[in-house]
């Protein structure tokens, strides 16, 4: 006869909720509403730009590259704050490489927009999404603060209202990491089709041709700049780590 032994199943782990912030009610800016109004608050529109496919059109499929480039900077165990909502897979990607570890902030103005993104970043409990005007300060700090193709929908007053928080919002040694559209090189094949695009639909986008990233940022020297451009100057990625 066979000897049976009896344990008991180890108990599992009681379940672990995300809790919710609450909303902070910031009034949407006028801008938002008149250029972006379908983009983030329209249910059918907004559920087509946070697509993949359409993420990967919207940057000619240097989307995966450029994600890279930021996911690259970012530490395990860091504190990262994200200054508005990418469109595809770019926070499961952070997050990912985050591992569950650290902090991961998103914050954005759109309701729509978190709950889209929420699905994605569901699997790591380090996440969260507030929904809020992201140039606003609070007292927390980060080890890195990302935008991502975020200051080519500011107008330029905002540009410097964010790239002022995103500093402030800096630990010592910390870094800002801001990656969007750069003035494309003089014979680029798409640059008139992109400025043409742009000034149909991206009223604040062509204010990143002439003018540096760098320009709207606090004028300080506790932060040293790199800045590296790709596809024929179209994109660039701009690192700003606090001193």
């Amino acid at each position: 006869m066979t000897e049976q032994n009896n344990f008991s199943p180890i108990p599992a782990p009681p379940p672990v909720e995300k809790k919710d912030i609450p909303a902070e009610n910031h009034t949407v800016p006028e801008y938002l509403k008149s250029v972006y109004e379908g983009r983030y608050f329209n249910p059918f529109f907004s559920k087509i730009f946070d697509d993949d496919w359409t993420a990967a059109v919207g940057t000619f499929f240097r989307g995966g590259m450029l994600t890279k480039k930021v996911v690259n900077e970012i530490i395990e165990g860091h504190d990262v704050l994200q200054l508005g909502i990418a469109s595809g897979n770019f926070e499961s990607e952070i997050a990912k490489k985050m591992n569950s570890k650290g902090r991961y902030d998103i914050e954005d103005i759109s309701a729509r927009h978190i709950n889209l993104t929420r699905t994605r970043v569901a699997a790591w409990l380090n996440v969260t999404l507030k929904e809020r005007d992201f140039m606003f300060p609070n007292d927390l700090r980060y080890d890195a603060v990302i935008g991502y193709f975020v200051l080519h929908e500011l107008p330029d007053s905002r540009k410097k209202a964010v790239l002022e928080r995103a500093f402030n919002a800096l630990k010592p040694n910390g870094k800002m990491i801001f990656v969007d559209y750069a003035r494309p090189k003089k014979y680029h094949p798409l640059k008139q089709p992109v400025k043409l695009f742009n000034r149909l639909y991206e009223p604040f986008a062509e204010s990143l041709w002439y003018n540096e990233i760098q320009d709207f940022a606090p004028k300080t020297d506790k932060l040293i700049w790199d800045k590296k451009t790709f596809f024929g100057d179209m994109y660039q990625c701009v690192i700003a780590q606090r001193r």
